[in-house]
C-alpha cells in the first residue's frame, strides 16, 4: 500500500440530520394548512371566483367566456351582501316562477364553475340569449336560482 492515499471519507455518504427532515416536514405541512385555510376564507373566494362547499357558497363574481359577472345575492358566506341584499329588497334566491316572469326561462348549460373540494357547480344561461350574455344563472338548491349580470355593458 505504498504510494496509495486512503480518504477516510470515500465510500460513506452524509446523512441529513433527521432533526433537520423533521422541521422541513413540519414547515411544509404549515404552509399546506395555511394555504387550506386561506383558500377558504370568502374574501378570497369572491376575488377569485370560486365557489366554496355548502350552501351560500357562490361567489359574488364569476368570469366566463372572458367577461366579469356580478351578484348581489351571493357573497360566498361573507356578511357584507346579507346587509345589501335586505337594504335593496333583493331576494337571496329566484324561484323558477320567477325566472319565468323575467324571461330568463329555460336555462341551458354553458360553462362550470370551480367548488373548492365539491362537485362543480354549472353556469346556465337564458335559453335563446346569442352573443355576449348579459347573464348567467347558478341554482344554488332545489328551486334556488341566483343571478349575475354582466358588469360594464356588452
Amino acid at each position: 500500500m505504498e504510494g496509495e492515499v486512503v480518504n477516510a471519507t470515500q465510500g460513506r455518504r452524509r446523512r441529513i440530520p433527521r432533526r433537520l427532515v423533521v422541521l422541513l416536514l413540519v414547515g411544509a405541512l404549515l404552509i399546506v394548512a395555511a394555504g387550506v385555510w386561506v383558500a377558504f376564507q370568502p374574501r378570497v373566494a369572491n376575488h377569485f371566483s370560486y365557489a366554496l362547499p355548502g350552501r351560500d357558497g357562490l361567489p359574488t363574481y364569476i368570469y366566463a367566456h372572458g367577461r366579469r359577472y356580478q351578484s348581489l345575492q351571493v357573497c360566498a358566506g361573507d356578511d357584507w351582501c346579507e346587509r345589501d341584499r335586505l337594504q335593496q329588497l333583493i331576494p337571496r334566491c329566484y324561484t323558477q316562477a320567477d325566472l319565468r316572469a323575467m324571461q330568463m326561462w329555460p336555462l341551458v348549460r354553458m360553462s362550470t364553475m370551480l367548488t373548492l373540494f365539491g362537485a362543480p357547480q354549472p353556469i346556465l344561461s337564458p335559453q335563446g340569449e346569442s352573443g355576449v350574455m348579459q347573464s348567467y344563472v347558478i341554482a344554488d338548491g332545489p328551486d334556488c336560482y341566483v343571478t349575475y349580470g354582466l358588469e360594464g355593458g356588452p
